[in-house]
């Protein structure tokens, strides 16, 4: 066992329910919320995805529940551990380089992550075309595929929805942005993989649906950084546990899953 990562997520503080108590009560009495206490789609080898706090994920049909579990307890860790650090939407950067380091700490490999601005090349821009380019520089035709049907298949859901209201809640505040997009696969070896899409957005107004909204490129500016990060099991295994204690019920509460 890892005994540096197991002190690292013991000491490492990440917002509370107290913090997130706007949010929640936003969320009572939302369809499927309770229900995700008894229900989730962590299933072994089925393509599935989830709203998870400010990111979207999309798992491939290669992973098991176990790996979909370590996944997405461990980007919601860091997650959490970067909020309460910082401001997200403020202080991205920043937000960014805590988010990267805690992903490290934990268990994933710690790529270079740079940020730069993004331009469309055009007049205007789509984030969600935005995103697809970005990952097609790093993933395979299948998994740009399954980004794409999961912004799909969340675009088509209610505003009211647990998935629309989390990810309105964590991913963008009036005119600004911090999202995740990424999808999550095996390589041959059996390590777990994710294609890592962060981005930050500063908008000249607030759009609702920010994602899927067409922006004249003079009216938003938009950073980006993506590489692929691969899970060491062999530390991870050490601190699974004490991350799923960690989070509690925030687990339940931060994620929604979405059918593709």
């Amino acid at each position: 066992m890892n005994t540096n990562a197991l002190d690292f997520v013991l000491k490492t503080p990440i917002e509370t329910t107290a913090d997130l108590a706007p949010l929640l009560e936003r969320l009572k009495g939302v369809p499927d919320h309770g229900q995700s206490k008894r229900k989730t789609m962590l299933t072994d080898n089925k393509v599935s995805a989830q709203v998870n706090a400010g990111s979207l994920i999309s798992f491939t049909e290669r992973l098991d529940g176990q790996n979909k579990q370590d996944v997405q307890n461990s980007t919601l860790f860091a997650q959490l551990a970067a909020d309460k650090h910082c401001n997200r939407y403020t202080a991205p950067m920043d937000w960014y380089r805590f988010y990267v380091n805690v992903l490290g700490q934990i268990g994933w490999n710690q790529p270079a992550f740079a940020f730069d601005t993004y331009t469309s090349g055009a007049s205007t821009v789509k984030l969600d075309e935005a995103v697809l380019g970005i990952i097609a520089q790093i993933a395979t035709v299948g998994e740009v595929a399954l980004v794409a049907a999961a912004m799909k298949a969340l675009s088509s859901l209610s505003d009211t929805s647990k998935q629309m209201l989390i990810w309105d809640a964590k991913s963008n505040s009036e005119n600004t942005g911090n999202i995740q997009i990424f999808p999550a696969d095996l390589l041959p070896n059996g390590d777990v993989v994710m294609m890592l899409d962060g981005m930050q957005f500063d908008a000249k107004r607030s759009e609702g649906r920010f994602l899927w909204v067409t922006w004249q490129s003079t009216s938003i500016k938009i950073q980006r950084a993506a590489n692929k990060f691969v899970l060491n099991e062999g530390v991870y295994k050490g601190v699974r546990q004490a991350v799923i204690d960690k989070l509690g019920d925030r687990a339940i509460d931060m994620i929604a899953n979405i059918e593709i």
